[in-house]
């Protein structure tokens, strides 16, 4: 899981930081607002705002991350009292609000249940099973062993359950940019030339690519 955290206590955001790296999560963060706003992107599964932060409010990031990514995870972590300011957090889009000072494992039981639906083990079709934590893919008796990109492939092709996702999407999601000319091509087609089957990774010229889930997953998922 990827995570964009900001927060201005350094002491806090170190904590979260150690915390979060422990689970495993891969964590971005920033101090101060302005910096964490010229480099919010769609490539995180869930962002951590502070709202009152030197130079640039937490709700005009939250701004900004709706815009690049109307589904995105957003919990804000402040002091603030303020109910209009709270419920102007929920109106803007965040997900959830958490009131300082926490024990971080709120933060952790809110995060588990949020993307408790994320299971380790995903059924594709054709008996095909991919595993989040081992950037594997296992047909039967055969194994594949993915690259931490193509992993990334599938976890935003799952993210999005049988659904068409952009190449605009992917890119942010595995690279954190946009317009990278063949990019998303190439690591589909590396990832194609590992599986047993061609159908596994659905292409549209209109619409991107989206991922042959097997049915009874899906059904699970929704």
């Amino acid at each position: 899981m990827k995570i964009f955290l900001v927060e201005d206590d350094e002491i806090l955001n170190n904590v979260i930081v150690k915390t979060f790296e422990g689970l495993k999560y891969e964590v971005n963060s920033y101090y101060e607002g302005s910096e964490a706003l010229l480099n919010v992107n769609s490539s995180y599964d869930l962002y951590l705002l502070d709202i009152n932060l030197p130079n640039v409010n937490g709700l005009e990031i939250l701004k900004k991350i709706k815009k690049c990514n109307n589904n995105a995870n957003i919990f804000i972590i402040s002091g603030e009292l303020d109910i209009k300011t709270i419920l102007n957090a929920y109106n803007t889009g965040c997900n959830d609000f958490i009131k300082k000072p926490f024990d971080i494992r709120e933060i952790i039981a809110k995060i588990q249940n949020s993307f408790k639906e994320e299971v380790n083990e995903v059924s594709l079709a054709h008996g095909g099973k991919f595993y989040r934590d081992e950037n594997k893919i296992v047909f039967g008796s055969k194994i594949i062993n993915l690259t931490k990109k193509e992993a990334q492939l599938m976890s935003i092709l799952i993210k999005y359950k049988g659904k068409s996702v952009s190449n605009t999407q992917i890119e942010m999601y595995v690279w954190g940019e946009s317009s990278l000319q063949g990019y998303v091509r190439q690591l589909v087609s590396k990832l194609r030339a590992k599986l047993p089957y061609d159908d596994i990774i659905e292409n549209n010229t209109l619409s991107g690519y989206k991922l042959k889930l097997n049915k009874s997953f899906l059904k699970n998922i929704n």
